[in-house]
């Protein structure tokens, strides 16, 4: 049972859970979610957006059924991380939407520690690489860490971790966001805080446990390949050259590589 101190005032949250092919790991992540919110008699609902065509839908259907604040959203084909998320968040509700993924790598507890900084932040984003007792592989450490070193120099996003599927964010600013972002792979995690930072958004960044698991979905290859596609289109993008690129180009990257 996870309960919070009494004189915590908790926000209003709504939980954005994209979840593709998740069938063996969501229902750990909506149980520990409804232990808390039940506890503690959180003003909070549960979104979870589901690609894939396995039995997610199925479980999460059945938890939508029994608790009210639990609602989903199928999606007919994938689309990409992002796609999933922008897909529902414009039906977040609460005065914080938290955006969490659905394989309980980052624990809610962990995460729910961390509320009040809220009360000075727009946004609270979790890091996985600077917690020294987080083990987690060099095939995913190498190019990650690569990647960030690109994405503070290319973009001045000041960010350690821009890939953690954790965050909490006002709810005004991340829909403001959502409709400025194209993007529907995982890049649309640089996207939203490279627009959060444009907006003069507060973001405050937390170490936090990261439990590596070995079912994770994460591809080097492709992973690589769809940032780096995905970082240097968005570079074009918002710089003085973008108006000399031709539209074959751009319907190329559309239809090719957005979703990757």
């Amino acid at each position: 049972m996870m309960n919070v101190e009494r004189a915590v005032v908790l926000p209003s949250v709504t939980i954005i859970i994209p979840a593709y092919n998740e069938e063996s790991r969501i229902k750990g992540v909506l149980d520990e979610i409804f232990d808390f919110i039940s506890t503690n008699k959180a003003d909070w609902d549960v979104i979870v957006s589901v690609d894939g065509d396995d039995g997610t839908a199925d479980i999460v259907g059945s938890y939508s059924s029994e608790y009210p604040f639990i609602k989903m959203d199928r999606g007919m084909e994938r689309g990409g991380k992002g796609n999933a998320i922008k897909r529902v968040v414009n039906n977040s509700r609460g005065e914080f939407t938290m955006i969490m993924d659905a394989d309980g790598s980052v624990r809610l507890k962990d995460i729910v520690n961390n509320l009040h900084y809220l009360h000075d932040y727009d946004a609270l984003l979790f890091d996985r690489y600077s917690n020294q007792e987080n083990s987690i592989p060099l095939r995913r450490r190498i190019p990650s860490r690569g990647f960030n070193i690109l994405v503070r120099a290319f973009l001045k996003v000041d960010v350690r971790d821009t890939q953690c599927g954790y965050k909490i964010i006002r709810t005004d600013i991340v829909k403001e966001a959502f409709n400025k972002i194209g993007v529907t792979n995982t890049f649309f995690d640089v996207a939203l805080l490279y627009h959060i930072r444009k907006m003069g958004g507060k973001l405050k960044e937390i170490d936090v446990k990261y439990l590596h698991n070995d079912e994770s979905k994460f591809n080097v290859l492709p992973e690589i390949i769809g940032q780096g596609v995905s970082l240097f289109a968005f570079i074009l993008r918002h710089s003085r050259f973008y108006k000399y690129i031709p539209n074959w180009a751009k319907d190329l990257y559309l239809r090719k590589f957005r979703w990757i």
